[in-house]
């Protein structure tokens, strides 16, 4: 069987897209680590998404939202935020439980760390910060180079803070 073919795209002002990040925001596994506006939220509607989402695609300032593609269509999520002016923040998530535990995550952080450096080189720390009980994330941030470095409160919940330095 070929390799999957992971990339990434900025994410579109398209109801494709905002569709797809509605979908992700309701998958049951996903609501436990990723949520639109705060945790344990009700399930978000569309205009809900795309007033969110679309002030970053359209006139991106310090938040860049991407899809990452497994073998050219919708598999998962990932944006970078600057934070400060030499520090950049990641979230992410892969979508479809079907897509996850196969790499896609790992190989879509390590893309997006490079177009980091590569847009913006004055950037030498690159940060995430996952809850301690998600294990598979917190591996796939490990298996590209991020490493825990103390803890932090986000949004009430106790998470770790990774780091990867230039």
């Amino acid at each position: 069987m070929p390799e999957a073919m992971i990339s990434l795209r900025p994410m579109g002002d398209t109801v494709e897209d905002y569709s797809a990040l509605r979908d992700w925001f309701h998958e049951p596994e996903l609501r436990q680590w990723v949520w639109c506006d705060e945790k344990d939220e009700p399930p978000v509607s569309l205009e809900r998404v795309r007033e969110k989402y679309r002030p970053r695609i359209v006139s991106p300032v310090d938040v860049f939202p991407y899809f990452i593609l497994l073998d050219g269509s919708a598999a998962g999520f990932i944006q970078y935020y600057m934070h400060g002016e030499h520090s950049a923040g990641i979230d992410m998530w892969i979508g479809s439980p079907d897509n996850r535990g196969r790499g896609c995550g790992t190989e879509a952080l390590r893309q997006m760390v490079e177009l980091i450096r590569e847009c913006h080189p004055h950037i030498t720390e690159v940060f995430i910060d996952p809850e301690p009980e998600n294990i598979r994330a917190v591996r796939c941030y490990e298996k590209v180079g991020f490493r825990t470095v103390g803890t932090i409160t986000d949004d009430g919940a106790e998470c770790l803070l990774m780091k990867i330095t230039f």
